[in-house]
């Protein structure tokens, strides 16, 4: 799969679950996390080579969009130049707390992403961290956040899966389906 394949891909797979991850955020935060997830992806989609996750993150803007651009640009070199998935997304990872000031438990993204570059890191396959991945997502819904908007919602989104997760699962789901060569 070439990252102009994966960016229409994953676009497609955020309009369809727009309104559900508008739904989920507007639980625990402001309900735009749909939106601005797609419209960086709409902007990523006509974007040039090596500048597709660049794209997003200055069409999504935002906290979020630079965050979740630190992901897609791993998996854009990773696309584009063969770079190694794993030490891009454990590199993403690291960048993603130290800036968001976040780590695994805070009820974030990060609950997705540390364990699926954990799984790749240990030489584990794709699918095993795409299932890494839905398990830290899954596991967001009974834990009380720490950072973000959700950390001032009654009971801190208690009850709540984390729409970043959501959607950092959804990209990796993303990127697994490509074909194999």
């Amino acid at each position: 799969m070439s990252a102009e394949d994966f960016f229409r891909a994953l676009y497609e797979a955020g309009c369809s679950r727009l309104r559900e991850l508008n739904a989920l955020d507007a639980a625990i935060g402001d309900g735009d996390h749909g939106s601005t997830l797609v419209r960086g992806l709409k902007h990523a989609v006509t974007a040039a080579t090596g500048a597709r996750a660049k794209a997003f993150m200055r069409a999504s803007g935002g906290a979020s969009g630079t965050l979740f651009g630190l992901v897609l640009h791993e998996i854009e070199r990773h696309l584009d130049n063969g770079d190694d998935l794993a030490t891009g997304l454990e590199r993403a990872c690291a960048r993603i707390c130290d800036l968001g000031e976040v780590g695994p438990g805070d009820k974030s993204m990060v609950d997705s992403l540390a364990p699926a570059a954990g799984a790749l890191a240990e030489g584990k396959s794709l699918a095993e961290a795409v299932s890494a991945a839905e398990e830290g997502r899954d596991a967001t819904r009974e834990m009380r956040a720490r950072c973000g908007r959700a950390q001032y919602v009654e009971g801190g989104g208690v009850g709540h899966l984390d729409p970043g997760a959501i959607s950092l699962a959804m990209i990796l789901e993303t990127l697994a389906r490509r074909p194999v060569p």
